[in-house]
C-alpha cells in the first residue's frame, strides 16, 4: 500500500487566494457569488422593512381616521367631534367604520347634530377617576340629550339607573342654560355616574326642528356646544 504524506495533504487541502478570514477559505468566484447574494438579501430586507413600515403606518392612520376622524369626515368644536355624514347613505368609509365600531344606531346627520368627546376642554382624556362639570348654553328651544359611555360604547351600569339627561329631564337654569356633573360619587342636581368604567366617551345630540336648519343656522348651533371642565381626580 502506498504511503500518504500527511503534511503535504494538509497543505494541499488549504484553499488558495482571497483576503481576510473568508478569503483564506474560499476561491474568488465563490466570494463574489456570496457578496452578490449578501447584497441581494440586503436589498430584499430593506424592501420588506419599507413595506412593513408602510403597512404599519397605513393601519395606524386608518385606525386614527376611524376613531378620531379627520377633515374629510369630521369637524371639531373644542372637545367635541362631529361626523358630518353620520347615518347618511353616502357616508364615507371611515364614517361607516366608526359607526359600525361604536355599536350604536345613530340618527342621520341630516336630522341632528351628533357630537362625541373623549377629552375635556383642556385636552385631557376623560376618565372615571375624575369628576367633571359640563356647562351648556341655552339651545334656543332645540331638543338635546347628554349621555356617557365607557370606551367600548356601552352604557355604564349604576344603581341609580341614570344614563342620560335631556332638555326635558335636566333641571335647567332660568335662562335655559344647564349644568351636568359626571363622577363616581352621588351628588345633587344633574349627576351622571361613571363608576369604575375607566376611559369615557360623552355623546351630545341636538335634534333639528321639524322645519330643518340651514347650514348657517347649524354653524351657529355648533358654537353653543357645552364646555367640559375637570374638577379633580382621585
Amino acid at each position: 500500500m502506498a504511503s500518504i504524506d500527511l503534511d503535504s495533504a494538509r497543505d494541499d487541502d488549504q484553499p488558495r487566494g482571497g483576503n481576510g478570514p473568508l478569503g483564506e477559505r474560499l476561491p474568488e468566484p465563490m466570494q463574489r457569488a456570496l457578496r452578490d447574494i449578501a447584497a441581494l438579501l440586503t436589498r430584499t430586507i430593506g424592501t420588506a422593512l419599507a413595506v412593513a413600515l408602510v403597512l404599519t403606518a397605513g393601519i395606524w392612520s386608518s385606525r386614527t381616521m376611524i376613531s378620531r376622524g379627520y377633515e374629510i369626515s369630521a369637524d371639531t368644536y373644542g372637545p367635541w367631534r362631529h361626523w358630518r355624514n353620520e347615518g347618511r347613505l353616502d357616508a364615507d368609509p371611515y364614517t361607516r367604520a366608526h359607526l359600525s365600531g361604536s355599536g350604536m344606531l345613530r340618527i342621520s346627520s341630516d336630522s341632528a347634530g351628533i357630537f362625541e368627546a373623549a377629552s375635556d376642554s383642556a385636552g385631557a382624556r376623560l376618565h372615571s377617576s375624575c369628576d367633571y362639570v359640563i356647562e351648556g348654553a341655552s339651545m334656543s328651544g332645540l331638543w338635546w340629550s347628554l349621555s356617557v359611555f365607557d370606551s367600548t360604547g356601552q352604557l355604564i351600569a349604576n344603581d341609580a339607573e341614570r344614563y342620560a339627561f335631556t332638555s326635558d329631564t335636566a333641571a335647567l337654569n332660568p335662562d335655559g342654560s344647564f349644568i351636568v356633573t359626571l363622577g363616581r360619587d352621588a351628588r345633587p342636581g344633574n349627576w351622571l355616574p361613571t363608576g369604575g368604567a375607566g376611559r369615557l366617551i360623552m355623546n351630545f345630540t341636538i335634534l333639528d326642528p321639524a322645519t330643518g336648519l340651514s347650514d348657517d343656522a347649524r354653524l351657529e348651533r355648533n358654537k353653543l356646544l357645552p364646555a367640559i371642565r375637570r374638577e379633580g381626580c382621585s
